[in-house]
């Protein structure tokens, strides 16, 4: 799949897609029980680590926002209309609180 994608995952699928946010251009829109992921190229690298996020369903977008899953050939529903955020954004790291020696 080449071209604009998207990616659907439930929200318990988060720290997988929370090791991407280093991909450059990578948006994110929260649904009520969904995340969704999407991207304007998708090469080998992406695509591999797009199939180890858990429940994730990936599709081809066309210019009219249609979805169609991946394997298929007819158009299966409309990507959200946002907000999208970039997931570099979106994302909020916490650090563990910080202990003192000895502790």
């Amino acid at each position: 799949m080449s071209g604009t994608w998207a990616l659907a995952a439930p929200r318990e699928s988060l720290p997988a897609i929370a090791r991407l946010r280093q991909v450059p251009g990578l948006a994110v829109c929260e649904e009520s029980q969904r995340l969704w992921l999407r991207g304007p190229e998708l090469d080998d690298a992406l695509a591999a680590a797009l199939k180890l996020i858990p429940g994730g369903c990936q599709f081809a977008v066309l210019q009219d926002g249609q979805l169609i899953a991946a394997g298929k050939l007819v158009p299966s529903g409309h990507l959200p209309a946002g907000p999208w955020q970039l997931l570099a954004d979106w994302l909020t790291l916490e650090l563990p609180p910080l202990q003192p020696p000895g502790v």
